[in-house]
Parts: structure tokens; sequence; C-alpha cells
């Protein structure tokens, strides 16, 4: 067995007395974003994906429902292939 200074049968140490913690507040507007290599890199993606005036959000839905009947369709020429074998002893 290891030798410590202190021994815990539960192998968890308490918090030291001495903590401070820090004082916490909600952020407001006068608050400057955090400036992170990530944070960065999203910026750069989001300036990429700016959306074109030329796309609404008329084509968005249009786009989405025929995306959505073609999976369902498939979904449904699947059931009732599946339904076909259950049928046959």
């Amino acid at each position: 067995m290891l030798k410590h200074s202190a021994y815990y049968p539960d192998a968890v140490a308490p918090p030291p007395s001495d903590r401070t913690h820090p004082d916490l507040r909600l952020a407001s507007d006068h608050d400057a974003p955090v400036a992170s290599p990530a944070r960065a890199l999203q910026l750069r993606a989001g300036q990429g994906l700016i959306p074109d005036s030329s796309w609404s959000v008329r084509r968005t839905v249009i786009i989405g429902v025929i995306f959505h009947l073609g999976v369902f369709s498939a979904l449904g020429l699947a059931a009732g292939a599946a339904l076909t074998q259950f049928g046959h002893p």
C-alpha cells in the first residue's frame, strides 16, 4: 500500500478549508467575449456560411419537404417489404 501523509478510507480527500471561491456574476452588455482559437474558428466558419441574398426560407422549406418525402417513401417501401415477409409462412 502506498504511504500517504494522511489515510482516508474512501480515498477521497476533503476540500482544503483555505480555498477561496471566485466571485460569480452574470454577464452584462459591457463584458467582452472570450477570445479563443475555437471562437475564432467558429467566426470564420460562420462568415463562410453566410447565406446569399438569393437564398430564401421558402426554398429551404421546399428542399426540406422533398427530403422528408424521400425518407418517408423509403421507410414505407421498407415497411411494405417487411410486411410481405411476415405474411408468408
